[in-house]
Parts: structure tokens; C-alpha cells; sequence
């Protein structure tokens, strides 16, 4: 990934880097070292994840990747926005309708749009495609190229992977380095992403492919001993034993230390001053070989109004702003926060300035599992019915509701 950014930013080339791996191994780890190490200093950077809960709402993951970055704009000083004001109008001359519809934050920059005609189903995709081309090479320039990360290739939808084979085909696109991640367990010869990426391949793009593997014994070894300050050879038994329990997953290794800790069978001893812990009980113990299971076995533990808190939470996808969770929980801001308080202390969700966020997909789909299945349904229609009647007509459309 490193080479492939070093030769956008020296030669203004579109590559696509594909990092594929079970779920858990470590694909969006490994992407976002690059944003910390290499981008920032030098361009830009943009992320989105595709929810297996929203295949149906069209380029909504590139919306969110776009609407981190108009954000940041919105902090610039007066005469940087107005730069970036007179670009934008520049490249969307009449259709920016187009892209506030996908982004709204964009309106904030530009101003008011007139309305753009209607045309044919496919010759509204083609202009679609073409606007969204200009907008996004604002941000790809050469003196800032742009790292966009879309993650769970997976899920995506049908017009988000057209559009990136249009990005990947197009001669006028330019300083672009596309990331995509996904569970190669998931998606088989017959998957649309697959068939798409024979054609651009056939187009002739770059296409270049990471595979990750599972932790091998001797490097989870490694990893036990640095988080448990101990030598390698003491720990090569435990390591051995959560190997197999875990078959070299990092995230499920790691939740399994932290369950094995919550249990009472890692414990630190102040007298000896390190950490000890018996392999016979946990042995004994039978843990679950499935990490959804197991984080379920997690959520179960933690108080009924918490659990209650996160399978709404769930319901709204990977992350969800306070604002919304507020209005579909009916409670208000502080108990809102009190409820989720065990869930982020126990690491199961993170607090941002204005959302909440799984700490993985994994434990998104434990929190979605505790909903009876012959309620779910209901639980959605429910959760929708309160966004519609709490919501004001006008931002209905960007909420897709």
C-alpha cells in the first residue's frame, strides 16, 4: 500500500488495492496505519463501511466517506473555504443539486443549487457519474491525492460498484488510490463484486491484492507476551491453547483474553507482581469456537437497559449519532449515555463527538442477534415510524427515510 500511494503521489495514477481475510483478522487495522503513517502528511484521506442492514440505500457509504471530508472543510478559515468554494462550483458548474443530495454538508460551501432536469434512468446514472467524477477530483489533486477506504466490499450495493468501475475506467480521473476491504469467505465466483472486478481488470486498471492470513502460533505468542509484560516461554502453553480456541483470529483472540480476564482465569497476582493464570480451567471451560457467540455470551453480562440500549444501536447500523439514538430510544441525552456507559467501558462500542460506533462488525451482529427474530420487523417498522414523525419534512430525504 505504501509503493502503490508513492506511485499516485509521483505519477497521478487511479490503482485499486484490495485487502480481502475472515472477518476479524485485521483488514481495517492494517488500512488505517496508513492513514496515521503516510496519507495525512501528504493527502488525503476518506473512509466508508458498507452495513449488511442498508444494501438497499444506494451510495451511502460513499456519502459518509465524502461527509467526513466536507466536514473538515467546515473548520478552515475563511479565505481556505472560499478556495475550496470556487472549486467545487468550478467542477459541478449546475448539477452540485446532484451531489448536496448525497452529501448535504456540501451545501454548507457552495450555497443553494438550482434543480437539475430529469432525465432517463440511465442517462441520469451516466450524468450521476460524470458529476460525481468532478467532485471528487477536487479533493484527488496533485498536491493532495486522495486514499479513499471503502470497507465490507461485501455488502455493497449495485450503483456504488458501478460507480467505482466508472472511477477505476475513466481516463479524466486522476491522484486516486482506491482501498477496497472485504471477507473473502463471504464472497464466491459468482458474487457481483467478483464479476465486476474481472471487467475492470479487463479494462485495463490496476488492481493489486492483499490477502491476510490468520496470527501463526509464534506470532500470537508474541502478542501475549507483550500484553501480558511476560517472556515468550512462559506464555507459549496459554498462547498454544487460545491458538486453538481461536484458530489465529486476532479479534477473537483478543476478546477471549479480555473474557478469559472478566472470568476470573487470567488475574494478576500483586504479590508476584505479574500475571498468572491455569490452563486445566480454562480448558475445562469449553469456550465457544464462534466469536459471535461468544460476544453475545459478553453482552449478557452486562445490565438489561445496556443490552436494551445496544440492540437499538444495532438496529442503526454499524454507528449511530447521539440525535437519532436519542429520538428512537424516546429517552433523553443523559440517559441515553448512561445506558451505553458499561458498553464503551467494556470496549464493546466507541464514544466519538457525536456518534456511537461498534467496535466491529462482529460485535454489532452479537447485539442484533439478541432481538427475537419474530420481533425484528416490528422492531424496525417501530424505529422508523418515530424517525418519520420526528423528523422535519425537509431532512426526511437525507436521512433516506
Amino acid at each position: 500500500m505504501l509503493t502503490c500511494f508513492d506511485r499516485i503521489v509521483n505519477s497521478g495514477t487511479v490503482e485499486l488495492v484490495l485487502v480481502s481475510g475472515y472477518s476479524g483478522i485485521g483488514k481495517s487495522s492494517v488500512v488505517n496505519e496508513l492513514h496515521r503513517v503516510l496519507v495525512e502528511p501528504r493527502g488525503l484521506f476518506a473512509s466508508g463501511k458498507f452495513d449488511q442492514y442498508k444494501r438497499d440505500i444506494p451510495y451511502s457509504t460513499l456519502a459518509q466517506a465524502f461527509q467526513s471530508l466536507i466536514r473538515s472543510l467546515l473548520g478552515k478559515s475563511d479565505p481556505e473555504l472560499a478556495g475550496w468554494r470556487e472549486a467545487f462550483r468550478e467542477a459541478l458548474g449546475p448539477n452540485g443539486q446532484l451531489i448536496i443530495d448525497l452529501v448535504p454538508e456540501l451545501k454548507l460551501i457552495v450555497g443553494d443549487q438550482p434543480p437539475v432536469p430529469e432525465l432517463p434512468l440511465r442517462d441520469a446514472q451516466r450524468r450521476f457519474q460524470l458529476v460525481f467524477r468532478r467532485f471528487l477530483a477536487v479533493f484527488a489533486r496533485p498536491e493532495h491525492p486522495l486514499a479513499l477506504f471503502l470497507d465490507d466490499l461485501q455488502w455493497l450495493d449495485s450503483a456504488t460498484l458501478d460507480l467505482l468501475e466508472d472511477l477505476l475506467t475513466q481516463p479524466d480521473v486522476r491522484h486516486l488510490m482506491l482501498i477496497g476491504a472485504y471477507r473473502d469467505n463471504e464472497v464466491n465466483s459468482a458474487h457481483s463484486l467478483i464479476r465486476k472486478l474481472e471487467a475492470i481488470r479487463k479494462a485495463g486498471a490496476v488492481v493489486h491484492e492483499i490477502i491476510l492470513a490468520p496470527l501463526e502460533r509464534e506470532d500470537l505468542g508474541r502478542l501475549i507476551g507483550d500484553a501480558l509484560h511476560c517472556e515468550l516461554e512462559r506464555v507459549t502453553a496459554l498462547a498454544e491453547l487460545i491458538h486453538e480456541k481461536t484458530a489465529g483470529n486476532p479479534f477473537f483472540a483478543n476478546q477471549l483474553i479480555s473474557v478469559l480476564v472478566e472470568e476470573g482465569l487470567l488475574t494478576f497476582d500483586y504479590g508476584e507482581g505479574r500475571w498468572s493464570w491455569d490452563l486445566n480451567s480454562i480448558r475445562a471451560k469449553d469456550y465457544t469456537d464462534n466469536v459471535v457467540d461468544l460476544m453475545v455470551g459478553k453482552l449478557n453480562r452486562l445490565p438489561v437497559e445496556t443490552q436494551h440500549a445496544l440492540r437499538l444501536l444495532a438496529c442503526m447500523g454499524n454507528s449511530a449519532e447521539y440525535a437519532l439514538l436519542e429520538m428512537v430510544s424516546q429517552q433523553s441525552n443523559e440517559e441515553m449515555h448512561g445506558q451505553l456507559w458499561e458498553a464503551v467501558r467494556a470496549g464493546l462500542i466507541f464514544r466519538t463527538e457525536q456518534s456511537y460506533t461498534f467496535l466491529h462488525d462482529r460485535v454489532q451482529e452479537a447485539a442484533y442477534s439478541l432481538i427475537p427474530e419474530n420481533v425484528r420487523a416490528e422492531t424496525h417498522i417501530r424505529i422508523g415510524r418515530l424517525l418519520v414523525a420526528r423528523t422535519p419534512p425537509e431532512q426526511q430525504e437525507e436521512r433516506n427515510l
